[in-house]
Parts: C-alpha cells; sequence; structure tokens
C-alpha cells in the first residue's frame, strides 16, 4: 500500500482552496497509519462539491442544517467540504487518526469563521471515534443520517463488510450516500460495486460534472440511494433520475448515466480535458501528485528477473 502513496514524505501539508476559503489540512505522510495522508480522492470529492453548489441537491439552501457524517476521515478534508455547505457533520475515524483529525478540524474552523467571506454559511463539525461495526460506536452517533460520505475508503477485501454493516446501520429510507475512491485492485472492486448493487440504487459521476482540474480517471465519485427510496431532497424522482439530482453547474442537459471508464489509461492520462503530453508546459502541485500516483502503479507491475 506504501507504493500507492500519492504525497510526497516530506510534505507535512496541503492548503486547497474550496468554496472561497484557503483550507489548510496538516497531514503525517511519514506516519504508517494510512488515515493521516491527504489522498487525491478527497481533494477530487470537495471540488465536486465546490462545481454543483450553485443549484440542485448541494446547494446550501437545500444543505442547510442537514445531518451529515464522515467515514474513514482521516485527514478532515471532505467533512470541511460539507460544513462549507452548511451541513452538521460528525467527522469520524479510528482512535489513532483522531488527534490529526481534531487538529485539523479545530484550526480550519477557526479560520473560517473568523474569515469575512460572501461564501456560502458554514454549517458544523465535530470528531468523534467509529470502527466500522462497532455497534456502540454507531449508537453513539446518533443515526439515521442525511447523508454518509467517505473518500478511499475502499482499498481491501477484508473491510468491504463491515463498512457495508456500518453503512446500513447508518442509514435511515432518506439517507444518501456519496463515496470517492481511486480504483487499485480491481478485484476488490468488482466485489465492492456487486455489494453496493444488492443493497442501493449506484450510479456513477460522470466526469463533466467534477471539476475540471481536479479528477482522474482511475478516481471515481459514486453517489448511492436506498432501494426501497426514491426522493433526493424534497423532490420526487425515479431510480433512473437519482444521478441528474446533483447537477448544480451550467453545463447544458447532460445525461447522469455512468460515464464511459476509456477517459484516460495510465501510459496517456488526461489533465484539465487533454491528454498529457499534447503541449509543454510547467506542471502544477496536482499534476505532479498524479504523475507521482501513476509511476507507482508501473514500478508494482515490472518484474525484475
Amino acid at each position: 500500500m506504501d507504493d500507492d502513496r500519492l504525497n510526497s514524505p516530506s510534505s507535512s501539508a496541503v492548503t486547497l482552496e474550496v468554496l472561497g476559503h484557503r483550507l489548510h489540512i496538516a497531514q503525517d505522510p511519514n506516519s504508517k497509519h494510512l488515515g493521516t495522508t491527504v489522498w487525491d480522492a478527497s481533494m477530487v470529492f470537495v471540488k465536486y462539491l465546490e462545481k454543483n453548489c450553485r443549484k440542485g441537491r448541494f446547494s446550501p439552501s437545500k444543505l442547510k442544517g442537514k445531518r451529515v457524517i464522515e467515514l474513514g476521515a482521516g485527514c478532515g478534508l471532505a467533512g470541511l467540504g460539507m460544513a462549507l455547505l452548511g451541513c452538521d457533520v460528525i467527522t469520524t475515524d479510528q482512535v489513532e487518526v483522531l488527534p490529526l483529525l481534531m487538529r485539523n478540524v479545530e484550526r480550519n474552523t477557526s479560520w473560517i469563521l473568523q474569515a469575512n467571506s460572501d461564501s456560502a454559511p458554514f454549517g458544523s463539525i465535530s470528531v468523534a471515534e467509529l470502527d466500522w461495526g462497532n455497534k456502540e460506536h454507531i449508537k453513539s452517533v446518533g443515526p439515521p443520517f442525511d447523508y454518509i460520505i467517505g473518500t478511499d475508503v475502499v482499498y481491501s477485501e477484508h473491510l468491504l463488510e463491515p463498512l457495508m454493516q456500518t453503512i446500513l446501520a447508518l442509514s435511515g429510507p432518506r439517507t444518501s450516500i456519496l463515496l470517492g475512491y481511486e480504483i487499485r485492485s480491481t478485484t476488490v472492486h468488482e466485489q465492492m460495486m456487486q455489494m453496493w448493487k444488492n443493497n442501493f440504487i449506484v450510479k456513477s459521476i460522470p466526469k463533466s460534472k467534477m471539476d475540471n482540474k481536479y479528477q482522474h480517471p482511475s478516481i471515481q465519485l459514486f453517489m448511492m440511494e436506498p432501494k426501497a427510496q426514491q426522493k433526493c431532497g424534497d423532490d420526487t424522482c425515479t431510480p433512473s433520475e437519482v444521478s441528474e439530482c446533483g447537477r448544480g453547474s451550467d453545463e447544458g442537459n447532460e445525461s447522469g448515466e455512468a460515464e464511459s471508464e476509456k477517459e484516460g489509461t495510465a501510459a496517456n492520462p488526461i489533465v484539465n480535458g487533454k491528454p498529457v503530453g499534447s503541449e509543454k508546459r510547467e506542471l502544477d502541485d496536482w499534476e505532479i501528485r498524479r504523475y507521482g500516483a501513476m509511476v507507482a502503479r508501473l514500478m508494482q507491475d515490472i518484474k525484475i528477473t
């Protein structure tokens, strides 16, 4: 798993502009715990929220006061994004990660509340311990929630069942689940998709709905609704329309169906909508991180004899 890390071991923080606020997320890439690194899927997630917050289900008027729980929060970036849209967020992880998570939440909340900004009103965000499958932890956070979110929580086969059981225990008939992650194992991905489809209506968010820069073919976002529930916020939808409800950008009347995954490959990645190598220019931090991940995956596949 270490080869899949996307951040430089010397990097102690990630700075990202989100919804008019400059978030400073401390991390500890040298830690042995995966939760102390800011993974790229969380950056894709918050920039997706930012792009789609003008109208629809992710507008502050629709999200204000909604209860959100973040699973496997790590450094807390995704939860902060939801709080910036007016949600009341409980961000959770294992006890070893909580000190860093609490530090990020407290510092960024303080800066956000002090800033004079015309951006969306800040909701609230708190930190809690939650081990997947732990009934006492689940009960203590007070389910059900309006939204369950998570980024890069799917990376190992043995975690699929406890993650699913935790999501089900935290869900109600009107709960929406938003998950984003980078595919690192096709076997785990296929098992996960089958498990999700057995329990939820699953829609893949098209790349066209994501931020033009903060996206990558290997990073996917999924929106899920309970099978018995066909409501999106205050508007009634059929299952086939669930993926349309998050459309907040002014990009025309595009379908919300899952996009083809043939938008780029490891050999021909796409950045900012263009194949890499199409023009000479200086790489920015996001692109350097993505190339680092690509090289790590390629090195894993090389066998020296």
